[in-house]
């Protein structure tokens, strides 16, 4: 008796389409993970070349083609046919790849870069997905600035202009155009508003460059009323639209030498100073002396009348910080000559709501290497020989002196301390360049570059003892030669560049 078999042929044709489904399956998991492990690659590549898009683009924007810089690190960092893709966002013709946008209310510019690529599939096409499109973007912030530029136009910097008009021309071109704000000052025997500070987003780049003019204007170094005066312009900016980053940059080659107040009585406003002193055998330039003259009265506005009355004592005898007061009070037989100091300064030139029109002449607020600003000895710059009948110091050139040096540092300090919410603090940058600033001059033998960093609050390695951590920090750059003024500038600026991330 045979035995029939069972027909398998049904089963056997079951498993083989069974198989093929798991085949495909498998094949589709397969390309899923391939051609996914692809995608995450140019994805990843992708962010990469957006971010690193942003961030040019950030640091760029005061160049005025940021577009430009993104599109260029972009394809450096994503070229064309990338791991395979057949295309890509075009940086340069597509208007999605960037775009800008300010957010008035904190001062901030935030740029976008959006970009994407298509990839061919490999296994995925087995489920009808021939291409996949990666997209990213990239985001980065720049604080916007506003910024006052007060260069010194003194008679002593000579032919040395020419190279420092170049340099902050060049450092004018550096800003935003669109979005800073810049305000150009100038200070000799007076402090004038070149450029005034704009209300709106912008400035007049090529106007403000051209207004740096070829020949030197000449004069002093009222400093007081430059630094004043700068201070005034970034408040001069509506509070509610100012930018977030909020800078006074200050050029000399000197120091301060000039006391503006009210000397005639009249509610205006003039400059009386001396020359600086003593004579350093070194300097071969004229600038320091003996004798030193007190000379006055500017106004402290060239532009604004009445015309400055100029007279110059030439009788102050021979210069020693341990003369008497009846040393230095030999006024010319002349009713203009102010007996008195000012009890405080007077400022009447200004166009901000609420910025202080006066100051002491001196404060033990302030140190100067530790020491309180109106300690009489040596180690301050205190007033001395004061009149109690008429409560009054008298204007000496010990006093004038000493006035003009603590006013620069006073006004200094209130401007870095302003608080208007939501406003940005000040931060002051000082640039000193030559010899003079580094000549021990004036009543205490002290350097004006020693001046200037506490201007600017420059910690200065932790040498700095009168240093305030409760201000913004910012630096003193020192210029040897008028050569190096570029230079100085330039570290300047990539600071700025840097802050405003």
């Amino acid at each position: 008796m045979i035995k029939q078999g069972r027909d398998r042929s049904g089963q056997d044709g079951f498993a083989l389409m069974y198989m093929a489904a798991a085949l495909t399956l498998f094949c589709l998991a397969t390309g899923l993970a391939v051609d996914s492990g692809r995608a995450y690659v140019v994805k990843a590549q992708l962010s990469k070349a957006v971010d690193g898009a942003a961030l040019a683009a950030a640091r760029n924007l005061n160049t005025g083609n940021p577009r430009g810089e993104a599109a260029k690190i972009f394809r450096a960092n994503f070229p064309v046919g990338f791991f395979g893709t057949t295309s890509s966002t075009d940086p340069i013709a597509d208007p999605s790849f960037f775009s800008t946008t300010v957010i008035g209310a904190t001062g901030v510019n935030v740029v976008n870069v959006t970009a994407s690529a298509v990839l061919p599939t490999t296994f995925m096409r087995l489920g009808g997905f021939n291409q996949v499109t990666v997209t990213s973007s990239g985001e980065a912030q720049r604080r916007l600035v506003d910024l006052s530029l007060v260069l010194d136009v003194s008679g002593s910097i000579g032919a040395q202009w020419a190279q420092v008009r170049l340099a902050a021309q060049a450092f004018v071109n550096s800003f935003d155009q669109n979005q800073d704000r810049l305000s150009l000052l100038f200070y000799g025997d007076a402090a004038r508003v070149v450029d005034a500070m704009p209300a709106g987003r912008g400035f007049d780049k090529a106007g403000m460059m051209a207004h740096i003019p070829v020949t030197l204007p000449g004069g002093s170094t009222a400093m007081v009323e430059g630094l004043y005066r700068g201070w005034d312009e970034l408040r001069s900016v509506p509070v509610n639209s100012r930018s977030g980053l909020r800078v006074l940059v200050l050029f000399t080659d000197g120091a301060s030498n000039s006391v503006p107040g009210d000397w005639e009585g009249t509610g205006f406003s003039r400059g009386l100073r001396t020359y600086d002193f003593p004579h350093i055998l070194s300097e071969t330039g004229g600038q320091t002396h003996d004798n030193p003259h007190i000379t006055g009265l500017y106004t402290t506005d060239p532009a604004y009348p009445p015309a400055q009355t100029l007279f110059v004592d030439a009788t102050i005898p021979l210069w020693s910080n341990t003369q008497t007061a009846q040393d230095y009070d030999n006024p010319p037989t002349t009713a203009i000559w102010p007996k008195y100091m000012v009890q405080q300064s007077l400022h009447t030139h200004h166009r901000s709501p609420g910025i202080p029109t006066s100051f002491p002449l001196q404060t033990n607020a302030l140190t100067i290497n530790g020491v309180p600003q109106s300690n009489p000895g040596p180690a301050g710059r205190g007033l001395r020989n004061f009149d109690a009948a008429a409560n009054r110091y008298p204007a000496q050139v010990w006093n004038i002196n000493n006035a003009a040096r603590n006013l620069v540092e006073i006004i200094a300090n209130a401007a870095r301390d302003e608080v208007e919410a939501p406003s940005a603090k000040v931060r002051i940058y000082t640039i000193g360049m030559g010899a003079l600033v580094t000549l021990p001059l004036g009543t205490r033998g002290e350097t004006s570059a020693s001046i200037l960093k506490r201007l600017a609050n420059d910690p200065d390695g932790g040498l700095n003892v009168d240093y305030n951590a409760n201000q913004l920090q910012g630096a003193y750059y020192y210029a040897q030669t008028a050569a190096d003024v570029a230079a100085a500038f330039q570290a300047l600026q990539n600071q700025i560049v840097r802050l405003t991330k």
